[in-house]
């Protein structure tokens, strides 16, 4: 019973490793591909999540001694593949978009070739040009309570977040008393404050769908 146990666990050992060598050679080929040509290519809709999935089952196995350390190596190269990958990738959209604000008869960016997580980090990248375009239209056009509007709508807004450290209690830029937190606790703060936490890695944004 225990060998066939020992058997059965080899062989899913097995196949994790042989999964993980694929995905490394899936994105070591993806990048090397979008490394060698100049424009953006057109990758597999589910490749962030593939390497996500793989990552998290190679990370969950028990391996011990020398497994452990190949099992490290894998999970560190297909990371630094798909880091390398995604910032190639934004840097040619980055391009995209610079050419298409200079010329009228630079392409357009292709959204098919792009991942859903790609268009996510585009679409909060044109929102935040947008606000930046507002505030300087309104700066320059001498538009004082547009920019006063702007002022409220940041100083009322607030964050939710979860604490992965200790807080002692403070008072927030409303002048209200928050805390003390606890490792997990989650609240709800004003911006500035909940940045300022995040920034120095003591709480973390949680992120709510409307």
């Amino acid at each position: 019973m225990v060998t066939a146990v020992r058997k059965e666990d080899q062989e899913v050992k097995a196949k994790n490793n042989n999964n993980s060598t694929e995905s490394i050679k899936d994105a070591y080929n993806l990048l090397l591909k979008e490394v060698q040509i100049p424009t953006l290519q057109s990758i597999p809709p589910d490749t962030y999540q593939k390497i996500a999935t793989i990552l998290g089952s190679l990370k969950a196995q028990g391996y011990e001694g020398m497994e452990a350390k190949i099992r490290d190596r894998m999970a560190e190269l297909i990371c630094l593949s798909a880091k390398l990958l995604l910032e190639i990738r934004h840097q040619k959209l980055i391009e995209y978009q610079q050419g298409e604000s200079l010329s009228s008869t630079t392409p357009m960016i292709d959204y098919s070739k792009l991942t859903d997580e790609e268009k996510y980090i585009l679409d909060g990248e044109k929102e935040s040009e947008k606000r930046k375009n507002a505030v300087l239209a309104a700066t320059i056009k001498g538009r004082p309570k547009v920019l006063e509007s702007i002022s409220t709508n940041i100083r009322s807004k607030e964050i939710i977040v979860r604490f992965i450290k200790p807080m002692e209690r403070f008072m927030g830029i409303n002048t209200a008393t928050y805390g003390p937190f606890q490792e997990e606790d989650v609240a709800v703060l004003p911006f500035e404050n909940a940045r300022s936490l995040i920034e120095n890695g003591k709480a973390v944004e949680i992120h709510v769908a409307l």
